[in-house]
C-alpha cells in the first residue's frame, strides 16, 4: 500500500539506487508513475507493505518500507530488485552501477569513478568537506541525517588519512 514518503517514520527501511545519467523531468514523471504503482501493490507474503518512494536530486530512487507495520521479507526485497532491474532495462538506465561515487557540488550531482577517488583526493579535487552521498543508509532517519555528508565523515575518510600534510 502506497504511503506518502513524509508520513513514514524515521525507522522505516530504505534502499537507494543511483543513476549517473540524470532523470529528465519527463523521465521523473514516468518513474514516479511506475514507482507508485509498484509500491501500491508491494506485498510481503500476501500482506501489503506500507511502502513509498522518492526521486531525489534527479539521480536517485529511494524505496522505503515501514517495517513497524510489516517487515519486508527476503522475497519482497527480491521482488523490488527484480522490478528495478526490469525498469532499468526498459528505460535504458543503470541503477546498479556501484563503480561511481556521487558528490554534490554547486547544487549539481557529480560522479567519480571509485577507482579514481584516491587520485582525486591527492589532486585536491575531492576535499574532506566535499559533500558525498552515503547510499548505505538504512532508514528514513538516516537518510535525512546522514545521507549527504562531508567526505571526511564517510567511508572516504581513509583517503584523507593517506594524503601527505604540507
Amino acid at each position: 500500500m502506497y504511503v506518502p514518503f513524509h508520513q513514514l517514520p524515521d525507522s522505516a527501511r530504505v534502499w537507494i539506487y543511483q543513476s549517473a545519467q540524470p532523470f529528465t523531468p519527463d523521465r521523473q514523471a514516468e518513474l514516479a508513475a511506475v514507482l507508485e504503482d509498484f509500491t501500491s501493490g508491494w506485498e510481503s507474503h500476501g500482506i501489503p507493505l506500507h511502502a513509498s518512494f522518492q526521486i531525489r536530486f534527479g539521480h536517485f530512487i529511494v524505496l522505503a518500507v515501514d517495517e513497524d507495520y510489516k517487515d519486508a521479507s527476503g522475497c519482497s526485497i527480491d521482488k523490488s530488485v527484480h522490478f528495478l532491474q526490469e525498469l532499468q532495462n526498459r528505460l535504458g538506465l543503470n541503477l546498479f552501477d556501484r563503480s561511481r561515487q556521487a558528490f554534490l557540488a554547486e547544487d549539481q550531482v557529480q560522479f567519480v569513478e571509485v577507482k579514481s577517488l584516491k587520485q582525486e583526493v591527492q589532486a585536491g579535487k575531492i576535499t574532506p568537506e566535499s559533500l558525498t552521498f552515503n547510499n548505505s543508509v538504512a532508514t528514513v532517519g538516516q537518510l535525512r541525517d546522514g545521507w549527504l555528508l562531508p567526505a571526511k565523515e564517510s567511508w572516504l575518510a581513509r583517503y584523507f588519512r593517506q594524503v601527505p600534510q604540507v
